[in-house]
């Protein structure tokens, strides 16, 4: 029953999007009851910049902000008109100095550390440029699933909503007891750079290990690598979910200098083909040899 209220709930609230947009054109006037409704989600209060309101005995209220509210990532497809909610991108510890691109344009991501409240630790993060994202309520804790022993730890999650700015900032997090003045005894910290919604990714090899939100259809990426053809070694895909992201074109080589043999920059252009998360890793192989691979690089993808 809890389901079906909440397909049903999300159903009206898009219903609710369409005619706010339609009678803004004029294609068709409504009239609605405002009646300073509040919403509570786990029991908190949270506010719109878009009152919710009755019609025809319904109640609508904009499926954004509840959405977002409930720590999922809500993207809008203009030439699809399509509504699209998900889980955010999840960075754990795997991801502490890295590099976290994501659209300016109000999404969510998540970062989950591993903790044990029991032993009177917890993640807090310090303070940061909240013009840039906000914290989304208090970050919770959930217990590991996969045992039943008592203190046997859990995860610290912090969900996060950009601003619709573009910039840079850095998440700093810190692992100790709130009542003790001592250095913390772990940290982890995410540099977060908000980009433009239809701006194009570019990235190097400083970015292995990062992660990206690429929103449909407007953000593309490409990678950029160095190498050197002539010395029979090249970079090649060797995982990707050709289902959520895939190559635009065959990738390409610049030479940096004139002349036979000289080094240059290998191109790969990706574009997004369907909501989902993939790992993309690009290796730098010589061709005829079976060892591993001279360099690798590696990216978490979300495609929302």
């Amino acid at each position: 029953m809890f389901k079906k209220t909440v397909v049903i709930f999300l159903m009206l609230a898009v219903v609710a999007g369409t005619a706010f947009v339609e009678a803004s054109t004029g294609n068709r006037q409504i009239e609605v009851a405002y009646r300073d409704i509040s919403v509570l989600v786990n029991g908190v209060p949270v506010s719109s910049d878009q009152e919710p309101f009755v019609f025809e005995g319904r109640t609508f209220v904009p499926i954004r902000f509840i959405s977002q509210a409930l720590g999922k990532n809500v993207t809008w497809d203009q030439a699809k008109y399509e509504v699209r909610i998900a889980d955010p991108l999840k960075l754990g510890k795997d991801f502490s100095g890295k590099t976290l691109y994501v659209s300016r344009d109000f999404q969510v991501f998540s970062v989950v550390l591993e903790g044990n409240p029991t032993t009177g630790y917890s993640w807090e993060v310090k303070d940061f440029d909240q013009s840039l994202v906000q914290l989304l309520g208090e970050p919770t804790y959930t217990t590991q699933t996969s045992t039943n022993i008592v203190g046997a730890g859990g995860d610290f999650t912090f969900n996060f909503l950009t601003q619709g700015k573009s910039g840079e900032l850095t998440l700093e997090f810190i692992y100790l007891r709130p009542w003790e003045s001592v250095p913390p005894i772990e940290e982890f910290t995410l540099k977060v750079k908000l980009i433009e919604p239809e701006e194009k990714i570019t990235l190097t090899e400083e970015d292995s290990g990062s992660a990206v939100y690429l929103v449909m259809p407007l953000n593309k990426m490409e990678i950029s690598l160095p190498g050197n053809p002539s010395a029979g070694y090249s970079w090649e895909v060797q995982s990707c979910d050709g289902e959520v992201l895939a190559l635009e074109e065959e990738p390409s080589f610049d030479s940096n200098a004139q002349g036979l043999g000289a080094p240059g920059i290998f191109t790969f252009k990706f574009a997004p083909i369907s909501p989902g998360i993939t790992d993309v890793k690009l290796i730098y192989v010589k061709a005829g040899e079976s060892g591993p691979p001279e360099k690798e690089f590696q990216l978490l993808v979300g495609v929302f």
